[in-house]
């Protein structure tokens, strides 16, 4: 007879961070705990934002909100273009040897070496770049974050105003990246707050979104209430042209690419395409490549625009000339029958 211990559920279990649970069961916000308990238990196998998101019912911003908090906090670290690895971790320092018990004697006194002449200063060299990398590996921690509130009346005014305008109460993640905005990036505080209130009006209010607009951002030299005012007019634009164009080709409910916002924005507000235009353009494209193409619709309108074409009745005149155009072609190009057969009647001689 053979016996076996039966553990239940004890049966199959996987490995979880002691550092998860001492350092973050307390600081992490729920999501950010279920994401990265999902990603212990598949193993290393390969995976999606959109397929965790599912898995776990949550947003798909909330899952890329939770692997930049587990990179920021050092239990990730990105090894490739969609890979995350387990961080590594600072290796212990080494073990001193055993002194003996006996001191040794004292060396006797070295003269000190003669002073260095001084060494002529250069200036300092400016940067490349006065903001931190993209792959920013750590953020503000929590100490640190909460010494800028308690310092500063506008880092903490900024905090709880976010909280307000959120509607919830902000994540370490969050917090840590408002505080990068105002400390590294350089955004004013009445800027940042402009922003905050953009992404939550267009439900885009992840850390992730407001991370990249904030660089950019700061990277254009948006520094003051005018320019941002201007920036968010435009993004407001793009926004409503991207609306469009979704709805002129039957396009699910989803964000643009950073190309096919700007190729919205230009056929909509530069060129002043209609939504019948643009469906027009969008069947051909469907016709030719059988999926939505940005790209293969902006050759279509352009060629549209470049001759002059901006609504359905000049559409449909163009395509009657092209066509008569082409029928009068084909007519010169074609064999008279009768000749040809007037020709088969002549007497050729034998030999030519």
């Amino acid at each position: 007879m053979f016996y076996r211990l039966d553990l239940g559920p004890w049966n199959q279990i996987f490995p979880v961070p002691c550092a998860l649970v001492d350092s973050h069961i307390k600081l992490a916000a729920k999501e950010h705990l279920q994401v990265i308990l999902w990603l212990l238990r598949q193993g290393g196998q390969p995976f999606s934002p959109e397929t965790t998101a599912q898995a776990l019912d949550i947003s798909t911003d909330a899952v890329l909100d939770a692997l930049e908090y587990w990179t920021a906090q050092g239990l990730l670290t990105a090894a490739a273009e969609g890979e995350l690895r387990p961080a590594p971790q600072p290796a212990l320092p080494p073990v001193p040897a055993e002194t003996r018990q006996s001191s040794p004697s004292p060396a006797p006194p070295q003269p000190s070496p003669p002073a260095p002449a001084p060494a002529e200063q250069k200036p300092a060299q400016p940067e490349a770049s006065a903001l931190p990398p993209k792959k920013r590996m750590l953020r503000p921690d929590g100490e640190h974050v909460a010494a800028r509130a308690t310092e500063s009346q506008a880092m903490r005014f900024l905090l709880q105003e976010a909280e307000n305008v959120l509607g919830k109460t902000l994540s370490p993640a969050m917090t840590a990246l408002l505080v990068s905005i105002i400390d590294d990036y350089g955004l004013p505080v009445d800027v940042t707050m402009m922003l905050i209130h953009y992404a939550a009006d267009v439900g885009r209010a992840s850390a992730s979104y407001i991370d990249a607009v904030a660089r950019e951002w700061a990277e254009s030299g948006v520094l003051s209430v005018a320019a941002a005012e201007e920036r968010l007019q435009m993004l407001s634009k793009v926004r409503l042209a991207w609306g469009k164009v979704s709805s002129a080709a039957g396009l699910p409910r989803r964000a643009p690419s950073k190309s096919e916002a700007e190729r919205a924005h230009r056929w909509v507000d530069e060129w002043h395409f209609s939504s019948e235009m643009l469906t027009a353009a969008y069947d051909l494209c469907a016709e030719h490549t059988g999926k939505f193409s940005a790209a293969y619709m902006d050759r279509v309108l352009t060629g549209w625009h470049e001759k002059g074409i901006q609504n359905l009745d000049e559409l449909a005149e163009h395509r009657r000339a092209a066509q008569e155009k082409n029928e009068q072609q084909s007519q010169s190009r074609s064999y008279d029958i009768d000749a040809l057969a007037q020709m088969s009647t002549l007497d050729l001689p034998d030999e030519l």
